[in-house]
């Protein structure tokens, strides 16, 4: 009697794995400039929704050159609570973010490849991205447009290779002339199958312990975090 008990229940365990493992992790993301408002949404859902991230950055100020951009970050409904603080964006923390860059390259074996193996895992649904721009000068409007528009030709490009897009992205410049504004909307809603997820997280874990001390330099950089 017993046994079958316990069939019963490792045969449940197994199939909620499976059908956890077929569902998607939905991630949704948000820029917003008009003028100075800023606004920044990055949406994480997985498991029915029963694991959400929520990160947001709704205000960015320039402080100058030397201090850079101020940031206030918010995390809310997450596992791990509701919290708010600030980031400071200046030349000393892009250098402390690309020195940590490069020592997970570093201690991780064959990093760079792993991240290309997950990014082809995700699917692209919805991508657009509006611009309007224009300066009272016609020139210099002219100039602005053309350099929008490569700019953001390089960085499709660039994502059809690296993820699955399963729509043609959105992309429009609108140009005014003599009406000096900058407003640029960018949306993008992606998914990933959970199952793919979790057998990268294992492949990365392999991945950090064949490097020595590979461990430990992952776990100073993400309590750091």
């Amino acid at each position: 009697m017993w046994i079958w008990i316990v069939l019963g229940i490792i045969g449940c365990i197994l199939i909620a794995v499976l059908i956890a493992a077929c569902t998607y992790v939905d991630i949704k993301i948000l820029f917003n400039k008009v003028e100075r408002d800023d606004y920044l949404s990055i949406k994480v859902r997985m498991l029915f929704g029963l694991v959400k991230f929520n990160y947001q950055i709704r205000q960015i100020k320039f402080k100058g050159f030397d201090q850079g951009f101020l940031m206030k970050r918010e995390k809310k409904d997450n596992v791990l609570g509701h919290s708010h603080d600030h980031i400071q964006l200046n030349i000393d923390f892009i250098q402390n973010i690309y020195d940590h860059i490069l020592l997970i390259i570093r201690f991780t074996a064959d990093f760079k490849r792993w991240v290309q193996k997950l990014l082809r895992r995700v699917h692209c649904d919805v991508l657009t991205w509006e611009t309007h721009i224009g300066f009272e000068d016609v020139v210099e409007t002219g100039m602005a447009s053309g350099i929008t528009w490569a700019l953001k030709g390089t960085i499709m490009g660039w994502l059809s290779h690296t993820i699955r897009l399963e729509h043609m992205p959105g992309l429009e410049v609108h140009t005014h002339f003599n009406d000096p504004q900058f407003t640029t909307e960018l949306r993008c809603i992606a998914k990933i199958r959970f199952g793919h997820a979790m057998i990268a997280g294992v492949v990365l874990l392999v991945r950090i312990v064949k490097v020595k001390g590979g461990l430990k330099l992952w776990q100073s950089i993400l309590f750091k975090v």
